[in-house]
């Protein structure tokens, strides 16, 4: 039977690549990225099977380490986009998991009989189920924290090699007895303290994540407050001389120098106008980041066609409205900067549609035609302004249930993102999640069919003192049919 127990550690191989995948950040298209992964994984698997029919099957658990981790971590490694702690930390939390799994379905075998047949069917059951939650849970937040922070990394990352180096040196082997009541307890002390340590880093980062947004947001509303207070000033300014500006007008039309003096005028009228804070819109945190944007638009000489409206209140929070509006608006504002004077143009609509909608396009001119990679977004590999950013956006659509739309028309890159209101979403009909009830009911329906079409595992589970009398209940071949006559 220790073919099963090599067979479950190949398999587990696989599944630790398949949970890196899940969380990675390619540096290459995801086509390119799998086909590599693939033809990579493909070569590991087949020189450890190689190694396990010349050098027996016990090889696979001793040479695991120099056969599998280190050579899949230089392929990952130079797949990756990132090169610095957010690899390491991803490649640790990844081979951490997918061994406390091992040590998992390890025990649950040993509590079997240590027959490896409940080993390789665990295994078969539990890393799909992660891999889910992975899917469902964990991979869109965890995306978002590696394009936003930047560092910090390395430490958790020092954390995780810890974690790693820990369960490797308290891992109980497959073959090996168990160790004393103290060796047990320090295993299961290990196995606790990982994921309540890689949860308490994850909702560290998270909370670093949403400081910076917090911190942005707030330098984009000093600088509309400095903008505001250094008009005041001069206002105040201008007060103060407008009885002298007075004297000087009723010197000239007493002299009867009309013409002078309507210059005077307009001199003062093109002083005043620049006092006039505007007002793009009624929400204070919106207004903020399009003051502070369209104002540097204007200094960069991009002439700017803007047309919002907004409430004074929004259902958003001010943090993803700024990471919609700040991001696309700086691309546009540095991809404008490149072109001549005269092609400089940025057009931005807001509306918060009767449905709470909220509706933003933001068009510039690129002559350039934009290549658009796998996700929908403008690929950044030859340099494209617009490609920095568009992740967070793409977030914030996705996490208010909107939709993000690039696109290149004519010269022209339009940008279309629509945010739904959280109240809006209640109300819209969905289509019912799938309970835990039905869930149980297949689970359960799997587990009977497992257990009558391998009589081995059967047999196995039948031999335990506790569970073997309910695996004969429902073991088929505990029954007898009898036609009468």
């Amino acid at each position: 039977m220790s073919i099963l127990r090599d067979i479950s550690f190949l398999i587990s191989m696989l599944h630790i690549i398949i949970l890196l995948l899940l969380l990675f950040e390619p540096r290459f298209s995801w086509k390119i990225t799998l086909l590599a992964g693939l033809l990579g994984g493909g070569t590991l698997l087949s020189i450890n099977v190689l190694l396990m029919y010349w050098k027996g099957h016990g090889i696979i658990m001793s040479m695991a380490f120099f056969t599998c981790t280190i050579p899949s971590f230089l392929l990952f490694l130079l797949l990756s986009k990132y090169r610095d702690g957010r690899f390491f930390f991803l490649f640790c939390l990844s081979d951490t998991v997918c061994f406390w799994l091992l040590q998992l379905t390890n025990f649950l075998d040993r509590a079997a009989g240590n027959t490896y047949v409940v080993l390789l069917i665990s295994r078969l059951l539990i890393f799909p189920a992660v891999e889910y939650l992975f899917w469902r849970y964990l991979r869109r937040p965890f995306l978002e924290l590696q394009r936003k922070l930047t560092r910090g990394w390395w430490m958790f990352a020092a954390i995780g090699l810890i974690y790693y180096l820990l369960v490797m040196f308290t891992a109980v082997p497959v073959d090996a007895p168990l160790p004393d009541a103290a060796g047990l307890a320090v295993t299961g002390l290990v196995m606790a303290l990982m994921p309540l340590s890689y949860l308490t880093i994850l909702l560290s980062l998270w909370r670093q994540m949403r400081i910076y947004e917090n911190t942005r947001q707030l330098e984009l509303q000093r600088r509309d407050y400095e903008s505001i207070r250094q008009k005041m000033e001069l206002g105040r300014v201008y007060r103060h001389d407008m009885r002298h500006h007075l004297a000087a007008l009723d010197g000239m039309l007493q002299l009867e120098d009309f013409e002078r003096a309507r210059q005077y005028v307009c001199t003062l009228n093109g002083g005043l106008e620049s006092l006039t804070q505007v007002e793009r819109c009624a929400n204070p945190a919106v207004n903020a980041v399009l003051t502070a944007y369209l104002d540097q638009a204007a200094s960069a000489g991009c002439t700017v066609e803007s047309k919002v409206m907004l409430p004074e209140k929004l259902p958003f929070q001010e943090t993803d409205l700024c990471v919609v509006l700040a991001n696309p608006l700086e691309n546009a504002i540095h991809a404008c900067q490149k072109l001549p004077q005269n092609q400089r143009h940025i057009k931005l609509e807001l509306e918060l549609t009767d449905n709470q909608r909220l509706i933003a396009s933001i068009e510039n001119p690129c002559p350039q035609q934009v290549e658009f990679g796998p996700d929908g977004l403008p690929s950044s590999s030859k340099g494209e302004e617009h490609g920095l950013g568009l992740q967070s956006v793409r977030s914030v659509a996705d996490k208010y249930g909107g939709l993000l739309r690039c696109q290149w028309d004519n010269g022209n890159f339009i940008l279309r993102a629509v945010l739904i209101s959280p109240a809006a979403q209640h109300v819209s009909p969905k289509k019912p999640p799938l309970g835990l009830i039905p869930i149980a009911i297949l689970c359960v329906l799997a587990s009977l069919i497992l257990l009558n079409v391998m009589p081995a595992l059967a047999d196995a589970l039948e031999s335990i003192p506790l569970l073997g009398s309910i695996i004969r209940v429902v073991d088929l071949r505990t029954y007898s049919l009898f036609w009468k006559g």
